[in-house]
């Protein structure tokens, strides 16, 4: 499979994650979610994927070499147009703090949660575009870091970003054909503990491995795991689900958002995930279609393709 399917699957499959999993808020059954999927002359995404394609932006626009800074200013100026994308009060508290104080962003965002800084999932739902961007390098953890702190300064929030960023950039390069998956589980979960900084994540990739063993239900791996707005419960919920079942985009996606409770982030996850790893091919054509600024985002993923393999 060609590396610029992969960007266009991982990208295009985390929007449509983000868009699916907010319209399962409304309906509990699969059944019941497809036919409103199937009824829909738009699936519109909201903050995850707004805040996916100004990472996306920021490494186009720069020829990948950004600042947090510069990342932050795509952020805020991306809020300012389209404020409606249901943000969490995180980027606009500091945005609106930056504004009136003419602040830097990092030290905005570590001085929330009673100077802390946020350990929420932000930071790693709009990962994929730079996963998938900077899967053969070295300085992952830095640069992920790096794109985390524009918001989101607390290693727990850090942590789920990078290692989520890891896993994209490791499917990337695995082929569906050759079952990679399921023979390199346990090595790629090994890696993906062995790359997390903090105990807490090391500890749910150990709880992975177990839950992947048992091929334990995915309603008691959300219970064991959990998928609130939290990343250190999002996150690991996210790599089970798609190490579940990693052959099928639509079955996947639909058994992920309907059990979680962040559902449109967790779907931006694994959706990001899943499209990594299959590819554009396997998202259903239908679905595409309808994906809001579909143009738009396709050709965010074949500009960092371009980027990347230094095409024309």
């Amino acid at each position: 499979m060609k590396l610029k399917e992969k960007f266009l699957g991982a990208f295009i499959g985390s929007s449509l994650g983000d868009a699916i999993g907010e319209l399962a808020f409304q309906f509990g059954t699969k059944d019941l979610l497809l036919k409103h999927v199937q009824s829909q002359n738009i699936l519109r995404y909201t903050d995850d994927t707004a805040m996916a394609i100004g990472i996306a932006e920021t490494i186009i626009s720069t020829k990948n070499d950004w600042t947090t800074k510069q990342l932050a200013e795509q952020f805020h100026t991306n809020y300012s147009r389209e404020p409606y994308r249901g943000y969490g009060m995180g980027p606009p508290t500091i945005f609106n703090i930056v504004e009136r104080s003419e602040r830097d962003y990092q030290e905005v965002a570590t001085s929330l949660f009673g100077g802390e800084g946020s350990y929420g999932n932000g930071a790693a739902m709009r990962i994929t575009p730079l996963g998938i961007f900077y899967y053969d390098t070295e300085d992952l953890y830095n640069i992920v870091e790096r794109s985390a702190v524009a918001t989101h300064t607390h290693p727990l929030g850090i942590d789920g970003a990078t290692t989520l960023a890891k896993l994209l950039g490791i499917l990337v390069l695995k082929k569906p054909e050759n079952n990679d998956i399921e023979k390199e589980r346990t090595d790629i979960l090994t890696k993906l503990r062995d790359f997390a900084h903090t105990d807490e994540y090391k500890e749910k990739i150990s709880r992975i491995f177990q839950l992947c063993e048992n091929k334990t239900d995915i309603k008691k791996a959300e219970e064991d795991l959990g998928s609130n707005v939290l990343a250190f419960t999002s996150v690991p919920f996210a790599i089970y689900t798609f190490f579940r079942n990693p052959d099928s985009y639509r079955e996947t996606l639909l058994d992920t958002v309907l059990i979680s409770k962040d559902r449109d982030t967790v779907g931006a996850m694994v959706g990001g995930l899943l499209g990594a790893y299959l590819g554009i091919d396997d998202i259903p054509t239908s679905w595409i279609e309808k994906l809001e600024n579909i143009d738009y985002i396709r050709q965010l993923a074949t500009d960092l393709w371009k980027l990347k393999t230094k095409q024309e």
